[in-house]
């Protein structure tokens, strides 16, 4: 996060911070992970919940498996 800073300084008026913000590879690659880990975090749970299921036949989307329960 880039953040830059102007003072002015003159007795009659207040000082005025101006904050800017700027895309750099820091928070780029803070926005991938974010996505990465809530993306397995889905599939994870997505997994879980087949495992605990009591079906024999599972079939979920592109691919499909028969089990003993």
């Amino acid at each position: 996060m880039n953040q830059t800073y102007e003072i002015m300084n003159n007795p009659n008026e207040p000082i005025v911070f101006t904050i800017t913000q700027g895309e750099n590879l820091t928070t780029w690659g803070i926005f991938i992970s974010s996505i990465l880990l809530s993306s397995g975090a889905f599939i994870a749970q997505v997994l879980a919940q087949i495992q605990k299921s009591k079906c024999s036949k599972i079939n979920c989307g592109f691919t499909s498996c028969v089990r003993e329960v």
